[in-house]
């Protein structure tokens, strides 16, 4: 088992895997990264937020207006934290749900369908590691899908000329 580091304060990058609530009364968040674990004292919309303004220069509604306009959509969006670098966020429930966690699009290899339970999904991240999300697989592919499209979206202006 990793230990976790204790932070007072987080921001996304390239190696942040998943944000995750952490039913804590002072570290609310549990982050995992590539190598790292961090129990953090912000809220999972607090990281992301700071993670938005000091990356992209936009807040999270910022984000989440951008990620509006691109999809159609207005629940469950992918929030486009640093899209140019491929840093997406998918949240797995409604984002002022305290059950949400934030997927980073980016290191997603493949998801796994429980047998056991039709509301759970196996994600495999391209590290092999693997973590469970309280979400039915056909909703986690769909969250995929629209991040992907939100991804393009955003880096499709480098391969035009």
């Amino acid at each position: 088992m990793v230990n976790s580091k204790k932070v007072d304060t987080y921001t996304i990058t390239n190696q942040t895997m998943v944000i995750s609530p952490n039913y804590d009364p002072i570290y609310q968040t549990k982050i995992y990264e590539r190598d790292e674990v961090y129990l953090c004292k912000q809220t999972p919309l607090k990281i992301i937020d700071s993670s938005c303004i000091k990356q992209g220069a936009a807040t999270f509604k910022g984000r989440k207006q951008a990620a509006e306009h691109v999809t159609g959509k207005k629940v469950m969006l992918p929030i486009p934290v640093e899209p140019y670098k491929g840093i997406i966020l998918m949240p797995t429930k409604k984002v002022k749900d305290p059950y949400c966690t934030w997927i980073a699009y980016c290191h997603v290899k493949e998801i796994q369908h429980l047998s056991k339970n039709k509301n759970e999904t196996e994600l495999i991240f391209y590290n092999d590691q693997t973590y469970r999300v309280e979400i039915p697989p056909t909703r986690m592919q769909n969250q995929i899908l629209l991040a992907s499209f939100v991804f393009g979206y955003f880096i499709k202006e480098q391969y035009i000329s």
